[in-house]
């Protein structure tokens, strides 16, 4: 069963942010995944919780990451 709570805006736009730092190779993708992980908890903490639905930060990061690749056309 998905998830029908959506994923908080905040988070998403940090998520690719982070995923250019790591296509540049600024960052590593551990050390993005960290990042995210502790912007989605402060992000999600208190009532907004019950808003926006919690996501892995690796595999959102990469997902931005291939989308990006993909409009590139490779």
């Amino acid at each position: 069963m998905t998830e029908e709570r959506p994923i908080n805006p905040e988070v998403e736009f940090q998520a690719g942010l982070l995923a250019a730092k790591v296509a540049r190779r600024v960052i590593s993708l551990d050390e993005a995944s960290a990042e995210l992980s502790d912007w989605q908890a402060r992000t999600l903490a208190g009532d907004v919780a019950e808003r926006w639905r919690a996501v892995e930060p690796r595999a959102l990061i990469v997902t931005h990451m291939i989308n990006r690749l993909l409009k590139r056309g490779y």
